[in-house]
């Protein structure tokens, strides 16, 4: 776990690496709690798209540079049935609960 501040708010995040936890992302977590989230790492510029389908609450999804910083970011809804990605190439995504 790594502790980051995203959007002004302190925050745990898991760090997902493996194909297999990145696979599993939030499926892996029934609830987060306020201050927890996940930071998928990629090794080079990815162009992912995320799936919520099977995600029963409201999450904040954001795609980062290799600088960390913020290229896109879009807010979900519960089992959300349409994909979420980049237009641009991205090196982190780092998914939290709303907490707004």
């Amino acid at each position: 776990m790594i502790r980051c501040k995203v959007n002004g708010v302190a925050y745990m995040l898991d760090v997902l690496i493996s194909d297999k936890a990145k696979q599993q992302g939030l499926k892996r977590y029934p609830l987060l709690a306020d201050d927890q989230g996940v930071i998928f790492v990629y090794e080079k510029d990815n162009m992912s798209k995320y799936d919520f389908s099977e995600i029963g609450y409201q999450c904040r999804i954001l795609f980062l540079d290799s600088n960390f910083k913020t290229i896109y970011q879009e807010l979900t809804k519960p089992y959300q049935s349409k994909l979420v990605s980049c237009t641009q190439p991205f090196r982190y995504v780092i998914e939290i609960g709303k907490n707004d």
